[in-house]
């Protein structure tokens, strides 16, 4: 029998010790996959044809056609014979020389932060360690490249004017389809490359629990390789925070010169930077600093991104890649695009009633995840002594007052209000600027069933008690 003596040493008692005692599972490193989500392996072309074409659509919709409506009238009227004149709007925008532009403009932007991932001042830390044991080491640099790459705009704006960035809003759909084609191919060559051997990694790297299924297309998709490197250079960690994070920003800033320059009634060639922002309204205003708030946040609070499940626990594949370089920047930009072109005037008690949403969602997202870090961090603190909490056989404590006794998921409930106050500024004029807010609320749906599953697995019956006390998801008496 092996046992602990008082320093912490292992000794052997021989007259008890079994000659039969089990021995220890070993766990394989690689395991296959056994679990498929996102309606599993068959399905997947369907998911990933979709999802090419989503963000292009969406952006052709609001505005691809000469009447610049926010979608056109025949999607409401159902006379879909009519998409067609749709259809050829959009192709004189995606032209092989304006495509072409676009694909060297996202190369270069993605070649920037790429110099920008060594170039800018910060300092390297360890993130949390994975499943083989190793601890990979990230800079911690991205609210510096934020800074550089405005300045470096705010550089080419003093020479070309609001020109520069009038042309990404005017390019929006070729530089959609332009990072599109990039996720493909840099998917691609990732998937390729997680089958490497070298003599460093004899049994090749370190793959992802979820995309080691052995068919090919799901593999491509969910990502079979944890933590694709070269070097230092770590590919999911550059991709989830920097070029299409800091993208989305810029591409707002260039819906707001657009919708400037529209409201003046002047070319863009003659118009001044005076008139530009005289003609910014507050909606628009209000999309960039609500938005912007996000980005910084994120940027700014960049260790944090080490512990999430993008990280620690998701491949690197073709799901990641285009949610970080094409579905955040296009889809996310809508209600700034949309604006551009449909100028909305808010009261002063709209704008104070937006605020106000904003701010309760901030607050409810903020106090809650606050108090559950702070709860884990040190239960025993003067902020969490009042908390009552449920004891489970894990030795894991779960807390039953304060945010976490109000629903089960209120964080996201906060989240979701946050992105709402990102779409009302847009008015009631068109549903395509709330295509984030429903997008979201069904993402925070199916992360929640996720976040159910995975604690009655490793809770049990304790989750079931738990669930007991604390009876809604997102909503107390609603849901």
């Amino acid at each position: 029998m092996v046992s602990k003596t008082a320093s912490g040493k292992r000794s052997q008692n021989a007259a008890t010790e079994s000659a039969n005692a089990a021995k220890p599972v070993l766990r394989l490193r690689n395991p296959v996959t056994q679990h498929f989500e996102f309606l599993g392996p068959y399905l997947t072309p369907v998911v990933i044809a979709a999802l090419t074409v989503l963000p292009t659509t969406l952006n052709g919709l609001c505005g691809g056609g000469d009447d610049q409506q926010c979608p056109p009238s025949w999607v409401y009227t159902m006379e879909w014979g009519q998409h067609t004149k749709l259809v050829e709007q959009i192709g004189l925008q995606l032209t092989e020389a304006r495509v072409l532009r676009a694909v060297m403009v996202v190369c270069g932007w993605m070649a920037l932060h790429a110099c920008l991932y060594y170039l800018v001042p910060g300092r390297w830390i360890k993130g949390t360690q994975i499943r083989d044991g190793a601890v990979l080491t990230y800079p911690i640099n991205a609210f510096g490249a934020l800074i550089a790459s405005y300045a470096l705009i705010a550089g080419l704006s003093t020479i070309y004017g609001p020109a520069l960035l009038y042309w990404v809003a005017d390019n929006t759909l070729p530089l959609c389809v332009a990072s599109t084609l990039l996720c493909l191919l840099q998917s691609g060559l990732l998937y390729s490359y997680s089958f490497r051997v070298t003599t460093e990694l004899p049994d090749g790297p370190l793959l992802a629990e979820g995309g080691n299924s052995g068919y090919p297309l799901y593999d491509f998709f969910i990502g079979r390789e944890l933590n694709p490197r070269v070097g230092s250079f770590d590919f999911k960690y550059f991709c989830e925070l920097r070029p299409g994070l800091i993208g989305w920003t810029v591409l707002n800033a260039a819906n707001a010169v657009r919708q400037g320059v529209f409201v003046s009634g002047l070319s863009v060639e003659t118009v001044t930077w005076a008139q530009v922002f005289r003609g910014i309204g507050m909606s628009m205003w209000l999309v960039l600093a609500f938005q912007l708030y996000y980005v910084v946040d994120a940027l700014w609070n960049e260790a944090a991104i080490l512990t999430t499940m993008d990280i620690t626990t998701d491949g690197f594949g073709f799901m990641l890649n285009f949610g970080d370089l094409a579905w955040v920047p296009f889809t996310y930009s809508l209600q700034s695009r949309y604006l551009a072109m449909h100028p909305v005037q808010l009261s002063p008690f709209a704008v104070a009633a937006l605020i106000g949403l904003k701010l309760t969602g901030l607050y409810i997202f903020r106090g809650s995840n606050g108090q559950k870090n702070a709860f884990r961090t040190n239960p025993n603190s003067p902020s969490c002594t009042h908390l009552k909490y449920l004891e489970t056989k894990s030795g894991s404590r779960l807390l039953i007052s304060g945010w976490w006794g109000i629903a089960r998921h209120v964080n996201y409930t906060g989240d979701w209000l946050m992105a709402l106050s990102w779409c009302l500024p847009t008015g009631f004029g068109s549903v395509l600027p709330y295509f984030y807010a429903i997008y979201f609320g069904v993402l925070l749906w199916h992360r929640e069933m996720r976040d159910e599953h995975k604690c009655k697995a490793k809770y049990g019956k304790d989750w079931d008690r738990y669930c007991q006390v604390v009876k809604y998801r997102f909503i107390p008496g609603i849901y």
